[in-house]
């Protein structure tokens, strides 16, 4: 924040210069204000890969996605930021066609760190959790919800964003796939 401070004399319709008084006034140099959009519908591609047991598939993935953000504390750009997507998966082995229709809930902290003070230019590394379930081309003995963690940085110009992002499921040796992928994303914000 800029203070700058001014000197100047006063006149205050006194006959004589003596009766002039200095004051020190100290201006406030306008906070900048950064426009926080709550609204945001992305693209994802995510190449992934798929284990199960000593198998392991590579699926090309495909998602569109909504989030909300909510600003935690008013004038820190702290924010939790819930969210939904629908993701295709396609993978061809020996001849054979694997699609997947997958849909994912993720819940993340965020905090975005302004590179401009007069622009919305900003860094915003997030991390946190969501929760998987394939809804269609699920293979025998795939279980359906899966629960995670994803970790990422977007930078965001204006009302868009680029990011890459990591993800992968919480181990646990009873849930079959274990999904681990990396991201890339495009966003609008609104």
């Amino acid at each position: 924040m800029c203070i700058s401070s001014v000197t100047y004399a006063q006149y205050d319709n006194y006959d004589n210069v003596e009766e002039w008084t200095l004051e020190d006034v100290e201006e406030e140099a306008p906070k900048p204000l950064h426009k926080e959009y709550k609204n945001t519908l992305y693209l994802q591609y995510s190449p992934s890969r798929y284990y199960t047991g000593d198998t392991k598939q590579k699926f090309n993935e495909f998602s569109a996605g909504y989030a909300r953000s909510i600003q935690i504390l008013e004038n820190q750009p702290y924010f939790v930021e819930v969210g939904a997507n629908i993701k295709y998966s396609h993978d061809k082995e020996n001849g054979i066609n694997y699609d997947l229709l997958s849909f994912r809930l993720p819940v993340n902290a965020v905090y975005k760190l302004y590179l401009s003070k007069v622009k919305d230019i900003a860094l915003a590394p997030y991390a946190g959790i969501h929760v998987r379930a394939i809804v269609a081309g699920k293979e025998d003995g795939w279980k359906t919800f899966q629960i995670g963690w994803q970790t990422g940085l977007r930078l965001y110009i204006n009302k868009v964003y680029a990011g890459i992002s990591y993800a992968r499921d919480f181990p646990d040796d009873t849930k079959n796939p274990h999904i681990r992928e990396c991201s890339v994303h495009f966003g609008y914000c609104f």
